[in-house]
């Protein structure tokens, strides 16, 4: 599974409470763990909101996920579970659902899109024509959109990788 996210740190968590940012949601992050490292417990995803209802919103989409949680830095329990987790605790990969600019896909996902298109798709790009193909972050979730022309899908990236 492709995953485009960076690894918090603390500085980049400064950095997102200094921006306003003062609650966080905490998800399961399949796309962050690493199978072949048997040290490695699990991956979470801590996504950054500057205000309650949407990061309620945000939690509340997460019914089967056993680790979900609203973080608060005005509770100082809260403040300091977030400092830990961006300390990259041992065994524990935690992504911020930060996108470096600009997104390119992989060959092997370039190559997907390709089929999928042909298939599923009644677009007809020529070998010159150029798809674009962006990534987006919507409850923890990375959708893509692809764009030919006047034609424009946006759809889940595991569509795209389960092809």
């Amino acid at each position: 599974m492709h995953n485009p996210f960076v690894l918090l740190t603390t500085r980049l968590l400064e950095s997102l409470i200094k921006a306003g940012n003062t609650f966080f949601v905490r998800q399961t992050y399949n796309r962050g763990k690493n199978p072949l490292d048997p040290l490695n417990k699990a991956a979470f995803l801590f996504t950054h909101y500057t205000d309650y209802s949407r990061a309620k919103t945000h939690y509340d989409t997460l019914d089967n996920d056993p680790n979900k949680f609203l973080y608060n830095i005005h509770e100082a329990e809260h403040y300091e579970k977030l400092f830990i987790a961006a300390g990259q605790p041992e065994g524990f990969h935690i992504f911020s659902p930060l996108v470096q600019q600009p997104w390119k896909p992989t060959p092997a996902i370039a190559a997907k899109i390709r089929t999928y298109i042909s298939q599923k798709m009644n677009w007809t790009p020529g070998r010159n024509d150029n798809v674009k193909a962006d990534l987006f972050v919507q409850f923890g979730e990375l959708f893509i959109t692809l764009k030919y022309g006047i034609h424009e899908v946006k759809l889940p990236l595991a569509d795209i990788e389960n092809f």
